[in-house]
């Protein structure tokens, strides 16, 4: 009989060894359930935040596109204003001259009619 009882309370120590380990093991398992859910609230706050990124980055590429077409427009404006420039620049050209023979006619004609000795034109 004090055999019996002392593998009972050997049973019994061995269970409460193994109940201690499994109690050890929930504790560690609850442990980790809150390191998940933690995880998993930094996974979500990643991902929104990934998410604003990229939208603020679709928006500043419009805007980009939109800077660089005003940019061609106004470059292919200042060009025309610049052919329209050369142009009136030779046009006023064309005018100084077509003016500077003008007169050297007149003036040859006026030299002309004098030396005939006509007097006037």
């Amino acid at each position: 009989m004090a055999d019996e009882i002392k593998d009972l309370q050997k049973g019994i120590t061995d269970i409460l060894v193994a109940i201690g380990k499994i109690e050890t093991e929930i504790k560690q398992l609850g442990n980790m359930a809150n390191k998940l859910d933690s995880t998993e609230k930094l996974a979500i706050e990643a991902m929104q935040s990934t998410r604003s990124a990229h939208k603020r980055l679709d928006e500043l590429s419009l805007e980009i596109t939109d800077l660089t077409k005003k940019a061609e427009d106004i470059k292919k404006e200042i060009e025309q204003r610049i052919d329209n420039d050369k142009r009136q620049g030779r046009d006023d050209k064309r005018w100084i001259v077509g003016t500077v023979l003008g007169a050297g006619a007149l003036i040859w004609k006026l030299i002309e009619s004098i030396t005939k000795g006509g007097g006037a034109v």
